[in-house]
């Protein structure tokens, strides 16, 4: 991760004043539906506490490294789930994550600050995996395709129509969930090649096309490799810089919002990812209706599930649709 571009910008606790041998806090989103709260420690450490009547008990709480995670009963108020942290080198990180909590928990009822508890765990715990598998692996040359194909559409079709934080909020595809944008209603699924290969849409799974949970467009790319020289191409870490210094002009929120999602993806930067360029040769659409070729749950046999399959490009033309709809449709123009 690019520390710069996290730490040399005001964030939200920055704003909150320090008081000696005091707590301050803040309320975090006043429209979120759960009471959390950025803070400043006695010390002046950022933290994020979540308070509520009656917080479940855990029996070990998840350990991330230079973060302290407490569980705090009270007899005079509420009881307090606080995430403080010990080592301002690791800021970015801190801040990524709590992003990432805030939006994995916006869909919660409101006032239900018990259950919120055990899925800001839930999530702090799959934030233990990803962090130790982003330290000990380099994606593939596939998986770098594929994320490089989800933030050039990113880059070039979502941020110039949304306001940052929308667009970071809006890129899903990092955070373990079927679609890789969701925007406005409509699913979007980015789905990336190369151009020299046997062209086809690999489906992950019998859900990914599913339109019971909303519209769904599929974004077929192709891509092929550049040299370093080319104007047009990028490597995944001149992507991800330039992604990133756009949203450093938009403020904090949407940064970390799009850190988190790096996070989530297996990234951070590396001497690997500037060895190949990449650039865009081509993008199609396409509109998942009735008769598209597709599984989907309701159609498959009892007891049949996790299906992968590949659908031929030629097979979805009578769905192809234009740049102009996209705009039009998905962009309201």
């Amino acid at each position: 991760m690019n520390q710069f571009w996290m730490n040399d910008m005001k964030d939200d606790w920055e704003e909150i004043g320090t008081i000696s041998s005091v707590r301050t806090e803040r309320r975090a989103d006043p429209d979120h539906p759960l009471d959390f709260f950025r803070a400043r420690s006695e010390k002046g450490n950022y933290m994020l506490v979540l308070k509520g009547d009656e917080l479940p008990e855990t029996q070990r709480l998840p350990v991330l490294s230079g973060l302290e995670i407490d569980l705090h009963h009270s007899k005079h108020g509420p009881d307090e789930l606080r995430l403080e942290l010990l080592e301002a080198e690791q800021k970015s990180i801190f801040r990524a994550l709590v992003a990432d909590i805030l939006l994995a928990t916006r869909d919660m009822s409101s006032g239900d600050n018990s259950a919120g508890a055990k899925r800001v765990i839930t999530r702090i715990e799959r934030w233990q995996d990803l962090l130790k598998r982003r330290r000990n692996q380099v994606l593939s040359r596939q998986a770098i395709i594929g994320l490089f194909g989800e933030l050039k559409f990113l880059k070039e079709r979502v941020l110039p129509r949304m306001q940052p934080t929308e667009a970071a909020t809006a890129w899903r595809g990092p955070h373990g969930e079927e679609q890789d944008f969701a925007i406005g209603g409509w699913i979007i699924e980015i789905k990336t090649q190369l151009s020299t290969a046997d062209q086809f849409l690999k489906i992950s799974s019998e859900a990914q096309l599913d339109t019971s949970s909303g519209p769904i467009v599929v974004c077929h790319q192709t891509l092929a490799s550049a040299p370093s020289d080319d104007s047009d191409a990028l490597t995944l870490n001149a992507i991800v810089a330039k992604i990133r210094s756009d949203l450093f002009k938009s403020g904090a929120s949407a940064l970390d919002l799009f850190e988190a999602g790096l996070i989530s993806a297996g990234y951070e930067t590396r001497p690997d990812y500037d060895q190949e360029s990449w650039k865009l040769v081509r993008s199609s659409f396409y509109e998942v209706e009735d008769g598209f070729p597709r599984l989907i749950p309701a159609n498959m046999p009892s007891g049949i599930q996790r299906i992968t399959y590949r659908i031929i490009p030629a097979a979805c033309s009578t769905f192809s649709r234009s740049e102009d709809w996209l705009n039009g449709t998905i962009f309201n123009g």
